[in-house]
């Protein structure tokens, strides 16, 4: 693929490929409010407290193996996620994982739903793996709600028809 260079208004030079403009490098974090930068660590935690429950306690309080996340997922958002925390900062989390394994999964999936509204400013900071990690952790989430929520809707209606005697 043939590369060239074009100018900025005569300034600064920017790579350009067949298909236009390149996605900027990484450089220093990017610049993310601080409920942001919260929930990239509420959203570290909630991966790591979901993949030891998955390993540990696999069939007692998990839904089937169909709709876990996978770990290989987990791991790969966990650290996408890490790049995005400046390392000379501590940010608190602000809040607390959910004990039980249904909410942590709810909050999980809303904080990944939140944090995509910022995936412009992500992208743009040139993490590109980490918004295509947050994708994939939010179609896959997404996925797996829109099961249970079928789930339960069948057994509800299964247990309406059941005759009463």
């Amino acid at each position: 693929m043939a590369r060239s260079a074009i100018r900025n208004s005569g300034e600064t030079e920017i790579q350009v490929n067949a298909n236009g403009v390149e996605a900027p490098m990484p450089q220093a974090a990017p610049i993310l409010s601080i409920d942001d930068f919260r929930l990239v660590i509420f959203i570290i935690r909630c991966a790591r407290a979901i993949a030891f429950l998955q390993r540990v306690v696999p069939g007692k309080y998990l839904p089937p193996h169909e709709e876990r996340v996978p770990p290989a997922l987990l791991k790969r958002l966990i650290h996408e996620l890490k790049t995005l925390i400046p390392k000379w900062q501590w940010i608190p989390s602000a809040r607390s994982l959910p004990l039980s394994p249904a909410k942590l999964g709810d909050e999980f999936f809303y904080a990944i739903a939140a944090l995509r509204m910022s995936r412009l400013e992500i992208w743009r900071a040139g993490y590109t793996d980490c918004v295509v990690v947050l994708d994939d952790a939010y179609s896959l989430l997404y996925s797996i709600g829109i099961r249970a929520r079928e789930r339960r809707h069948r057994s509800k209606s299964q247990q309406l028809d059941l005759p009463t005697q």
